[in-house]
């Protein structure tokens, strides 16, 4: 076990990345995958809940910190934008439904 500070390249390729997303709890995480065929994929376990709350910077009355939300849903976009990253948002059925999750769809 790593006790991390910020964003931790595990491989120290670039191709995994653990991304500090605080506001959901203090030491929330989210994670950048960079695959050869696909691209880049962000997971944003509980950074961002539901395609709204996205759409709409909602953040969810039982999240620790409103404003560390609000950062980390701006530096996930941010992400997106700099590595042309999709976002597969953790809780959103409706977007799970709709993706391709086979191992060898992925690569």
């Amino acid at each position: 076990m790593t006790k991390l500070e910020g964003d931790y390249d595990v491989f120290g390729d670039g191709s995994v990345t653990i991304i500090s997303t605080p506001g959901h709890t203090p030491g929330h995480q989210s994670l950048l995958v960079k695959l050869p065929k696909t691209g880049a994929l962000i997971l944003s376990g509980d950074a961002v809940h539901f395609k709204s709350n996205w759409e709409n910077r909602g953040v969810p009355v039982n999240n620790t910190d409103k404003e560390q939300t609000l950062a980390s849903m701006q530096r996930i976009a941010d992400l997106m934008a700099k590595d042309k990253a999709q976002l597969w948002i953790n809780h959103d059925k409706a977007q799970r439904d709709s993706l391709k999750m086979a191992p060898d769809y992925y690569e």
